[in-house]
C-alpha cells in the first residue's frame, strides 16, 4: 500500500480508532492500530505474531484488529461498498459474475 493511500485511509477511519490517554495508560495511536490490522489482513499472519513483533499484549492486538475492522467498515461502507439500489444492477452484476465463472472454466 502506497504512503499515500495509507494516509487517505487513515484520515477516513483515523477518528474512529482514536483511544483517549488515561492516567492508566497510553493508548495505542490510531497509525499503529490502522497498520497491526492491515499487516494481519495483508500478510495473514496469527495475531499471536503481530503481539510479538509490535510487542503488544495477545488481548491488546484483538481487541485493536476487530475496533480497525469495525472503524473501516463504518467509514467505508456506504462509499466503497453499497449494495445496488435497483434490480437492474443486481441483473448486471449477476451478469458479470457469470460472464467470469464462464470465461474460467
Amino acid at each position: 500500500m502506497s504512503p499515500e493511500r495509507f494516509e487517505h485511509l487513515l484520515t477516513l477511519v483515523g477518528r474512529l480508532i482514536k483511544k483517549k490517554t488515561t492516567n492508566m495508560r497510553t493508548p495505542l495511536s490510531p497509525v499503529e492500530r490502522l497498520t497491526i490490522t492491515l499487516r494481519l489482513l495483508a500478510s495473514g499472519d496469527k495475531q499471536q505474531s503481530l503481539s510479538l513483533t509490535y510487542r503488544h499484549g495477545r488481548t491488546t492486538v484483538c481487541h485493536t484488529i476487530r475496533e480497525t475492522c469495525r472503524a473501516c467498515w463504518q467509514a467505508l461502507k456506504d462509499v466503497y461498498l453499497r449494495p445496488p439500489n435497483s434490480s437492474d444492477n443486481w441483473k448486471k452484476i449477476a451478469r458479470g459474475f457469470y460472464d467470469h465463472c464462464e470465461m474460467s472454466e
